[in-house]
């Protein structure tokens, strides 16, 4: 089967690496160390393991950073993965042993290696703690995609434990169905710091994750206040059309003038380097996780308000005094488990569906689909979506 391998040669992401500083297309070129490759059947673990024929499948930022070597070497996740790889963790498809349509809930936790009694985070429900992502039947790996044994779903089949695969209800789109991972990683970012009354949040970013907090905050809470940081003209015009009360720039000493403006608080001017405030939105759900975000943020939150940090970047140094004098509190934010809503406890995408039963739509967000065999492109129109547009891009085998 065709099957897109992500393959850890030091040699060749060097050589990648030192060719993308000239040209982009060197990271996908053949030069690079993932392509797609004729590859065997996805195997079966253990018994309660089935195939799955893959419908679509959603290019992840994580996917698309590990493509363009957008890391660093010393990120501690790299003790939690294995080579080689099918990439590919956000799927839709049907079942080879029963044909039933199903969405992949991709986390290798202890259910699927097999680990029993479960560790106390997944007794729990939060599988993103796992502490058996070493351990059971499988090699190293957080999640389908970055484990060498159980391979991705940006291929013609994956595999996956039954507990991984939740049915797709009648009536919900192979394209919404898609987006269940996506917005439950969003939900998990939302409920980790609900929007206190009477208070404005603000969502950071322009990709999915911040879209789909957007529309969760106004889904669960439409008594709440939300702005939206995002880039202008066709991204600025989807937030809005989520439901975003104000949306600002995102670029760093503008935001926050508009924030400043908004509150009608007076800008404060260190010596050199960017204004701060002291007066804000209560909360700040940064999906993209760079130093500038992250800095930006600690600026303009109100005191003693809350950041929740969902997007990843690679590290570099940031100015962070404002930490402790504004007594901010920082909250890290990873995938999703079983998650409480209006006082029901559920897998996150099961209270995905049904928001969508009740008309909750972000498919606005997908806005290109390529075969698998142009994986290449598909990669590039999501690096270069202030050019192409693209927001979310989905795989076709």
């Amino acid at each position: 089967m065709k099957a897109l391998v992500f393959r850890h040669s030091l040699a060749r992401e060097a050589a990648s690496a030192i060719g993308g500083r000239v040209d982009r297309r060197a990271l996908v070129s053949r030069l690079a160390p993932v392509r797609v490759e004729d590859i065997a059947e996805p195997p079966l673990p253990a018994a309660d393991w089935v195939r799955v024929e893959t419908t679509v499948s959603g290019l992840c930022g994580s996917d698309i950073k590990q493509i363009l070597l957008n890391g660093a070497r010393d990120n501690p996740l790299t003790a939690l993965v294995s080579f080689p790889h099918v990439l590919g963790h956000e799927a839709v498809g049907h079942r080879t042993d029963t044909g039933e349509r199903i969405v992949l809930n991709p986390w290798l936790s202890c259910g699927p290696r097999g680990v029993d009694p479960a560790c106390p985070a997944c007794q729990m429900g939060r599988y993103s703690w796992c502490r058996s992502f070493r351990s059971g039947q499988l090699p190293a790996g957080i999640h389908i995609g970055n484990c060498a044994a159980a391979a991705g779903a940006h291929a013609e089949r994956f595999a996956a434990h039954v507990s991984q695969l939740f049915a797709i209800p009648a009536g919900v789109s192979d394209e919404a169905a898609v987006l269940a991972d996506p917005v439950s990683v969003s939900l998990r970012t939302v409920l980790l710091a609900p929007p206190p009354a009477g208070k404005p949040v603000l969502v950071y970013g322009s990709g999915t994750l911040a879209y789909a907090a957007i529309a969760l905050l106004r889904h669960l809470y439409p008594a709440a206040e939300v702005w939206a940081a995002t880039r202008t003209g066709a991204r600025a015009a989807l937030a809005d059309r989520l439901g975003a009360h104000a949306v600002l720039s995102s670029a760093p000493d503008e935001l926050v003038a508009q924030v400043a403006r908004r509150v009608g608080a007076s800008p404060l001017h260190p010596w050199s380097r960017h204004d701060w405030l002291q007066e804000g939105p209560a909360v700040v759900y940064d999906t993209i996780g760079s130093t500038e975000t992250v800095e930006t943020s600690l600026r303009l939150l109100a005191t003693g308000g809350t950041l929740v940090i969902s997007g990843v970047e690679p590290p570099e140094r940031f100015e962070w005094t404002l930490l402790y004098f504004k007594e901010l509190h920082v909250i890290g934010s990873n995938g999703f488990g079983i998650e409480e809503v209006d006082g029901v406890a559920k897998h996150a995408m099961e209270h995905y569906f049904d928001f969508v039963a009740s008309g909750f739509d972000l498919t606005p967000v997908i806005t290109h689909r390529f075969p698998l065999a142009r994986w290449d492109q598909a990669v590039l129109a999501a690096k270069n979506s202030r050019r192409t547009g693209a927001v979310k891009v989905l795989l076709e085998p």
